[in-house]
């Protein structure tokens, strides 16, 4: 009864229902677009930075991690190939062998990170071959030819179709030595990479250092980066953890991790800040509902209503508003969201120009997350409902003589 009571009072005075739903559609809305936004941004940057280097997770022999020496080499293994990517979470893997060499060109040499590829794995999750800035990517993991980095070359004073050296050492203790044609240069956003690093086909890199068929390591992307710590613990389960260790990024690069913690503290606040906007102005709504209805009230406690009733009653109704609300904001949120996830928003001009030049993609990507529109609306509900309970309380104090002389 008093739940039809309560629908029954909140379309009494349509106006005033919608203003007060609208202010909870709005908090609701501006709360997922924010979040979106911020996750989108988050995700997209870590994705960058993980696809260059160590993948959301990282295969590798027990111990490498500690003394990264090709001698902790592992053998390839097609079934844990199999084994990883029957895994609905898994989209990608990238088998790499990691080392260091001297490069040499005419009278300059530079120690540089060497990494043996498969350029076809690459090329599906970081687009290397859109990165190439002069000369050609390496079409196929039997190219006998290696790309450098932009930086690199330009330090070593060569260009395509120049003939590069490279001196270091192979597994076991032997020499690792041999001439490769550049192919192409590469821009890398990273600086540190973009001046540093060779890429050439995986099977060039294991026979030039005798490793043939082994790895450094298998890096494993995600559909989701929220899947990590489970997926990361089912993982290390399914496999011999007594050859193999499974790091996730935060581990390998605790850098970028604390840097996104640190970052997320400021946009806690800034929701904070919206958090207590938005409850101002649902407080305020119920107070002029209070104010409206403040005759009305009195004459139902004159003849004869509990004020308890009452004040469950205007519980209900303010609950129900707020819930009109809630529902309308992830519907508008999930249009919004949706649209931009398709869409993204992408710079031009000079503000693209400053993006790229510190090595971040000039896109701005937003976050779909099923959690954000869960989170979000559960918070402004719970608001709603904790500023609902102040019209009961001004009830359960109300005189109804007094109420009903105003």
């Amino acid at each position: 009864m008093l739940l039809k009571l309560a629908w029954l009072n909140i379309w009494r005075n349509k106006r005033r229902t919608i203003i007060t739903a609208t202010s909870v559609f709005f908090a609701v809305l501006l709360a997922i677009i924010f979040r979106s936004l911020t996750d989108g941004i988050y995700d997209n940057m870590i994705h960058n930075v993980v696809s260059y280097s160590s993948g959301y997770l990282q295969i590798h022999q027990k111990g490498y991690w500690d003394e990264q020496s090709i001698d902790n080499t592992f053998q390839e293994n097609q079934q844990l190939y199999q084994k990883l990517l029957k895994n609905p979470k898994v989209t990608h893997i990238m088998p790499r062998l990691q080392t260091f060499a001297l490069a040499s060109y005419s009278n300059k040499t530079k120690g540089v990170l060497v990494l043996g590829i498969d350029p076809v794995k690459e090329k599906e999750v970081n687009n290397l071959h859109d990165k190439i800035v002069a000369g050609e990517y390496i079409d196929s993991i039997n190219d006998n030819a290696v790309v450098l980095g932009e930086g690199l070359a330009s330090q070593l004073k060569l260009k395509v179709n120049d003939t590069l050296v490279l001196l270091g050492q192979g597994y076991h203790a032997s020499s690792a030595a041999a001439k490769f044609r550049v192919k192409g240069l590469i821009k890398m956003g990273a600086i540190e990479l973009n001046n540093n690093v060779v890429y050439m086909p995986l099977q060039l890199a294991q026979y030039m250092h005798s490793a043939e068929n082994r790895l450094t390591s298998i890096s494993v992307m995600l559909d989701k980066a929220s899947n990590l710590e489970k997926l990361q613990q089912s993982l290390q389960e399914s496999i011999d953890s007594d050859t193999y260790e499974i790091m996730s990024w935060k581990e390998m690069l605790p850098e970028m991790d604390q840097f996104i913690e640190a970052d997320s503290t400021g946009h806690y606040i800034v929701i904070g800040i919206l958090y207590f906007i938005i409850s101002f102005g649902l407080f305020g709504t119920l107070m002029m509902m209070i104010f409206e209805r403040k005759h009305e009230l009195g004459i139902l406690i004159s003849i004869g209503m509990k004020k308890r009733l009452l004040a469950l009653m205007l519980l209900l109704e303010s609950i129900m508003i707020s819930l009109l609300g809630c529902s309308m904001g992830i519907l508008g949120g999930f249009l919004i969201v949706k649209w931009f996830t398709i869409h993204p928003v992408h710079f031009t001009g000079e503000l693209k120009e400053v993006y790229e030049e510190y090595g971040i993609e000039s896109i701005i990507y937003f976050s779909d997350h099923e959690k954000i529109f869960i989170t979000q609306t559960l918070i402004v509900l719970i608001l709603s409902i904790l500023i609902a309970f102040y019209p009961g309380y001004k009830v359960m104090r109300l005189k109804p003589v007094e109420a009903i002389n105003n």
